[in-house]
């Protein structure tokens, strides 16, 4: 990248990957973006965000990019949402989440934009918005089951899932549950066998974990290249070889 940026929003759209925000080290939020054209193998700088913010959650919708939450130092966390028109190259504020959050994870199912979870700077969040394009408005749904933040939320097969991440006192932090929104409500499934914060990403239908990191009572954090399949038909995850080349965890996963 033209940017060393950690803690940042990943999507793809148009086929082309944008990496969006993030931080540097442990400074204030950035608001640039940029994105990568695997045809010519080379990163273009686009129109910036209209607020720097560092651990927002990033999707697609419509052709466009959302940009949901986030944080920066001088702001604290945001309720804030921005939208990006690839073909203006230019970003607009659109209708807030009732809520200010960072660590929010954030996808698309049937036409909607969901953000659930994160950050409030004190303690995470079980609560789940639902944005409509059509009315700029968002309504809120079931809320997770457990709090987390710092997870991976992916749309597979008409459902939710919310994959790992941080949260509150006594969560695994592999476990994993999927909301129905034809019933609206979240269930329990399958754990991974490790890892907080992976990367999250869908891939020929199958739900993919990547990376993600353990707390070790002797080493502290141990950083994972591990990467885990979630099996739909038998509720059944299976490590998958070869792993990363590198260690990686809270960074962006996405299917290109």
């Amino acid at each position: 990248m033209t940017t060393a940026r950690h803690d940042l929003g990943a999507a793809v759209l148009d086929g082309r990957l944008y990496a969006v925000g993030g931080s540097v080290g442990g400074s204030e939020g950035l608001r640039s973006v940029e994105r990568y054209d695997p045809a010519t193998n080379a990163w273009e700088t686009v129109a910036p965000l209209l607020t720097a913010r560092a651990t927002c959650g990033v999707s697609v919708l419509d052709g466009k990019l959302y940009a949901v939450g986030g944080y920066n130092n001088d702001d604290g966390c945001f309720s804030s949402v921005e939208r990006y028109d690839p073909v203006a190259n230019v970003w607009e504020a659109v209708a807030p989440l009732s809520t200010a959050r960072s660590r929010v994870g954030v996808a698309v199912l049937d036409g909607k934009l969901y953000a659930a979870g994160g950050w409030d700077g004190e303690e995470s969040h079980t609560e789940v918005e639902r944005y409509d394009p059509a009315t700029n408005a968002w309504e809120v749904v079931a809320p997770l089951l457990t709090a987390r933040d710092t997870f991976g939320l992916v749309g597979v097969d008409g459902k939710l899932y919310a994959v790992g991440g941080g949260g509150a006192t006594g969560q695994t932090p592999t476990s994993v549950e999927r909301y129905d929104p034809t019933t609206n409500a979240w269930e329990v499934v399958a754990p991974m066998a490790k890892g907080q914060g992976p990367g999250a990403a869908m891939l020929d239908g199958n739900l993919y974990a990547v990376g993600g990191c353990m707390c070790d009572e002797s080493d502290g954090f141990l950083y994972l290249n591990s990467v885990e399949r979630y099996d739909l038909a038998t509720n059944a995850w299976e490590a998958m070889a070869p792993p990363m080349a590198t260690e990686r965890a809270f960074f962006g996963l996405v299917s290109l």
